[in-house]
């Protein structure tokens, strides 16, 4: 076997989770390799949701450009329907029986309103399988020659200090050795030898989804994000079926479409591929539709959570940490956000700024936040049975279930009353549509932070109504500012090669001087930013006035912000030992004491705000 090649970070799996890490050790300035087994992306749609967390972390890292030139407008997905059908000329054909606005979608309304002002940017809408050849360019240009497909990693070694990786190519076996394992290969090889078993309820259901070109162009709404069918006659799990556009031209003229059915484990009926294109042509109610299908796929409905995110200096992230129901779009969205947890820190240890400590945090955080996001795709693929339940549809009784659905479209007073019990029923599936807290509000109980003894504010059980917060463990409020020449949002002042970031306001001084000192002093560099009202030269104008109402500390206070633009510390009020404070909320994040920090052989300095 050749030389043994050494890279700090090994990547194993080049799906959105695997490509979305390169690209952000790479702007890190960390050296990796990936290694994906496959010779080429993802040939199957997937997810193709991409909320506002996930969009805004892209933008951090500068690759959300041709994602938005690409991606669905807002308009095109502003809405969800739930019809009888699409065609037909039947009394129970084409019936809108719901429709809501969806993301944000209805421009003008107070939620509306909410979404504009809570991140730099909207939702996207763009399939996996457009999204990752993307992702992959933008990491193969990030760093070239080490984004490798047809790479198939078939072993490692934890040996303590190291971990050694074999690689097989071309019918070759190479040895590697790397300070840090990164498993993003969906559970294949990494967790089984770490341990890390996927726990929860699996096999709920198997999804089958079949990616198509039709021309839908004279039945589809060009508002809708998705339409869903109930008409009485399905009899499986999501009752008719369900039909989402994925482009690449958006709206009434998308040229490709996924339906997916669901059917129970034990349907053997699931099996019958021959049967799936009559099926759909009869679900839209369209006998003729001429269909060019691209791939039938099945998948496992599960909701799973790995016992462990770590062993050693192995790593799992995706699909290998976490697997939801697909309400919601939570599966994509929570592996990029896994993917920043670990940038950031991954730069911190590899550069021997921080203690091997700092990525223990990577568990105890994101493990809670999988959880959580585990739980609640759970949640909301569960409601969807509600929705059938207040129809009155039972699975495998189509004959009753016509009557019902027949019912509901009478032409009485007591249909009119059926239909809207049906509607209010269905507006409760605003937890999978709108979960707009759910997707920025979450917070880290704990981890790399610390926390400052004020009560979190309640959270929304229904995830609708985000309430932003500075306290340690959240997400940094985004507000617009002006810093004389152009309009940055709170979420750009962090420079890129920056460790932390110190926001205060006029009467903060001593912050500045403080995290100057502590800078040169450590080798974390410290961006610096001061936030005013005013337009005094060398602060930045909060330009809607919402920073004031945000901010949560007093005249004086300050924030000390992370590079995944997360809180890790506040102080309310002025300190007559800001240096100390700093200094030592600094070594504790990093895992090391302040002795330490000082002996780091580095170029320190306080970066400006770029």
């Amino acid at each position: 076997m050749a030389e043994v090649k050494e890279f700090p970070v090994v990547i194993v799996g080049g799906g959105g989770c695997g490509l979305t890490l390169s690209s952000l050790l790479s702007d890190y300035n960390v050296e990796h390799v990936l290694f994906e087994r496959h010779d080429a992306t993802s040939r199957l749609p997937k997810a193709h949701y991409l909320n506002q967390r996930s969009m805004e972390v892209l933008r951090q890292h500068h690759m959300e450009s041709e994602i938005l030139e690409k991606g669905s407008p807002l308009w095109n997905m502003s809405q969800v329907a739930w019809q009888s059908s699409l065609g037909g000329d039947g009394p129970l054909d084409r019936k809108v029986i719901h429709k809501f606005t969806s993301f944000g979608g209805d421009d003008g309304s107070i939620k509306a309103e909410s979404y504009r002002r809570d991140a730099p940017l909207r939702s996207c809408n763009m399939p996996q399988i457009r999204l990752e050849p993307l992702l992959k360019k933008i990491a193969e240009t990030r760093n070239p020659g080490n984004v490798r497909f047809s790479h198939n990693v078939v072993d490692f070694v934890d040996e303590g200090d190291s971990v050694l990786v074999t690689v097989e190519a071309n019918g070759q076996q190479t040895q590697y050795r790397t300070q840090f394992l990164i498993g993003a290969d969906g559970g294949k090889l990494v967790n089984g030898k770490i341990g890390a078993v996927l726990e929860g309820p699996s096999g709920i259901a198997d999804m089958v989804s079949t990616h198509f070109n039709a021309d839908l162009s004279e039945y589809w709404d060009d508002r809708y994000f998705a339409c869903h069918f109930i008409n009485g006659s399905g009899g499986t799990v999501l009752e008719s079926g369900a039909i989402v556009p994925m482009g690449p031209t958006w709206g009434r003229h998308s040229e490709q479409w996924s339906c997916h059915f669901g059917f129970s484990m034990d349907d053997e009926k699931r099996h019958d591929e021959g049967a799936i294109v009559p099926r759909i042509r009869e679900l839209l109610k369209i006998p003729d539709l001429k269909m060019e299908v691209h791939k039938i796929s099945h998948w496992n409905l599960e909701r799973v959570l790995a016992s462990k995110f770590q062993k050693g200096r192995v790593y799992i992230a995706g699909d290998a940490a976490h697997r939801h129901p697909p309400t919601t779009g939570l599966g994509l969205n929570t592996a990029i956000e896994d993917a920043n947890n670990l940038a950031w820190k991954l730069n911190a240890v590899t550069k021997g700024l921080a203690d091997k400590s700092l990525l223990d945090t990577y568990e105890t955080e994101r493990r809670y936040a999988g959880k959580r996001n585990c739980d609640w795709g759970l949640f909301t693929f569960a409601n969807t049975v509600v929705i059938n339940a207040a129809v009155g549809l039972i699975q495998g009784q189509p004959e009753a279930n016509k009557l019902r659905f027949e019912a509901l479209w009478e032409d009485s007073e007591s249909g009119r009353t059926f239909r809207a019990q049906v509607q209010r029923i269905i507006d409760s599936q605003v937890v999978e549509f709108s979960a707009h807290d759910l997707e920025l509000g979450f917070r880290y109980p704990s981890g790399a932070l610390i926390p400052d003894g004020v009560d979190a504010p309640p959270v929304d059980p229904l995830g609708q109504i985000y309430a932003a917060n500075t306290g340690p463990g959240n997400r940094l409020p985004h507000v617009w500012l002006n810093d004389g020449k152009k309009v940055v949002s709170t979420h750009d002042l962090i420079a890129r090669d920056s460790n932390f970031l110190v926001i205060t306001d006029e009467s903060g001084a001593a912050w500045l001087e403080a995290a100057k000192k502590v800078a040169k002093s450590s080798g974390a560099k410290i961006s610096t930013a001061v936030i005013s009202s005013s337009n005094r030269d060398g602060t930045l104008r909060d330009r809607e006035e919402r920073w004031e109402k945000l901010k949560g500390i007093k005249e004086g206070g300050a924030i000390l912000v992370r590079p995944d633009n997360f809180v890790a510390a506040r102080w309310l009020k002025p300190s007559k030992n800001a240096e100390k404070e700093i200094a030592g909320a600094v070594a504790t994040l990093l895992g090391k004491s302040s002795e330490e920090l000082g002996r780091v052989d580095s170029h320190s300095g306080t970066n400006g705000v770029h």
